[in-house]
C-alpha cells in the first residue's frame, strides 16, 4: 500500500517553527494532514512512534478533566450546570454537556478508519512518515512503531462503533504483519463492564492489546473535581477491579496543581487505598504511570507538579501500593 497524497499539508495551519525540540513528544494534535481519524505521534509513554485513533470527531466524552487539552469551547459555568442534571445511571454513556455538535463527519466511516491507518502504520514502517517536517528530526531510537491507540478527543468506548473500530485495528495489525505492535486503549474506566465492550477487548487483547486506564481519585468529591464527570467513583472502581481480573491493564493517574493546591496527604493516601483494594480483590495491574500536566490543559488552574514532588509521590505510591510506577514529567 503506498501512501496517498494526505501527508501534503500535514501542518496546514500550525507555525512548525514556534514548535520547540520537545514538541516532538509534547504536541499531540488529535488530527494529521487530511486525515479524519488517525494520527500519528512520538510518544514518552510508548517510546516511539503512536498511531492514534479518534473515535469523536464531534468531541464527544463523558468526563470534563480539567487537565485535559482538548477545547470544546465551553465554560465552568456550562459545565457546572450540565453535570448539576445528569443522572448517575447515564452519565457513562453521554457528552457531559450534550452541546450542540457539527454535523460533518459525525458518523465514522469504518472504510476510511481503516484505510488511514493501514496507510499510517505503512508509512512508519517503510521510514516515509520521517519525511514529514515534522518528523525529519526524530532520533533514530524513537523511529520505531511501537502501537496502535485508541485515544483522541473523548473516551473511545463511548462510540458506538466502538466494537467494529476494534475488529478494524485487529484487522489493521494482521495485514501489516508487523508482530511486534501492539495495541492500546487509552480509557477513564467507565463502560468497561458492558457487554459489547467485554466482547471487543476479549479480541482486542488477545491481539497483543493493552488497556490503559485513568484513575485520578480516591474519593467522589475529588473525582468530580477534576474529572468533572456524574460517573460515581464506585461504578469506575468496580470496572477496574473487573478489567484488571481479566485483560492487561495499565494504571494511569495524573497529578498537578489545582487552584493553587497538590493532592494533599490524605487525598494521596485515600488514593492509593483505592488502587489497593482492586489488588486486594484481585485485580492485577501490569504497570502503573503517574504523569503531570504536559500540554495546555482545559482550565489554566492546572500546573503541572515539578520533577522532585512527582518523585516523591511515586515513591510513596510504590510504598502503599507495591506497584512499580513510571514517571512522566512535563518536559
Amino acid at each position: 500500500m503506498t501512501l496517498s497524497s494526505n501527508f501534503n499539508g500535514a501542518f496546514d495551519g500550525v507555525n512548525v517553527d514556534s514548535i520547540p525540540d520537545r514538541a516532538q513528544t509534547q504536541f499531540h494534535p488529535s488530527a494529521f494532514a487530511r486525515y479524519r481519524y488517525a494520527y500519528p505521534v512520538v510518544s514518552r509513554r510508548a517510546g516511539g512512534v503512536s498511531l492514534g485513533v479518534n473515535l469523536s470527531p464531534t468531541q464527544a466524552c463523558n468526563f470534563r478533566c480539567v487537565y485535559c487539552e482538548v477545547d470544546r469551547g465551553e465554560t465552568k459555568a456550562q459545565i457546572a450546570r450540565a453535570l448539576e442534571t445528569i443522572s448517575p445511571d447515564e452519565a457513562a454513556s453521554r457528552d457531559v454537556a450534550e452541546r450542540a455538535v457539527r454535523q460533518e463527519g459525525r458518523e465514522v466511516d469504518l472504510e476510511v478508519f481503516h484505510r488511514e491507518l493501514r496507510e499510517l502504520i505503512d508509512a512508519t514502517l517503510s521510514g516515509e512518515l520521517f519525511k514529514v517536517p515534522r518528523f525529519a528530526d526524530v532520533p533514530d531510537c524513537q523511529r520505531v512503531l511501537r502501537d496502535v491507540a485508541f485515544s483522541g478527543d473523548g473516551e473511545p468506548t463511548t462510540s458506538k462503533v466502538f466494537p467494529e473500530a476494534v475488529k478494524s485495528v485487529v484487522r489493521a495489525r494482521q495485514e501489516s504483519g508487523y508482530e511486534p505492535l501492539k495495541l492500546v486503549l487509552i480509557t477513564n474506566a467507565t463502560r468497561l463492564q458492558r457487554p459489547e465492550i467485554v466482547a471487543a477487548l476479549d479480541e482486542f487483547c488477545a491481539a497483543n492489546g493493552e488497556i490503559w486506564a485513568k484513575l485520578d481519585a480516591g474519593d467522589s468529591e475529588r473525582l468530580k473535581a477534576i474529572n468533572r464527570t456524574a460517573v460515581p467513583l464506585e461504578t469506575i472502581l468496580e470496572n477496574l477491579t473487573f478489567a484488571a481480573k481479566r485483560w492487561r491493564v495499565k494504571l494511569q493517574t495524573a497529578l498537578f496543581e489545582w487552584k493553587g493546591r497538590k493532592p494533599s496527604a490524605e487525598d494521596f493516601r485515600e488514593y492509593c487505598a483505592r488502587v489497593r483494594e482492586i489488588l486486594d480483590a484481585g485485580g492485577r495491574f501490569v504497570g502503573a504511570q503517574l504523569y503531570t500536566v504536559a500540554r495546555k490543559p482545559a482550565e489554566e488552574e492546572a500546573v503541572p507538579l515539578s520533577e522532585a514532588d512527582l518523585d516523591d509521590y511515586a515513591r510513596r505510591f510504590e510504598s502503599l501500593t507495591g506497584l512499580c510506577a513510571e514517571v512522566f514529567y512535563s518536559k
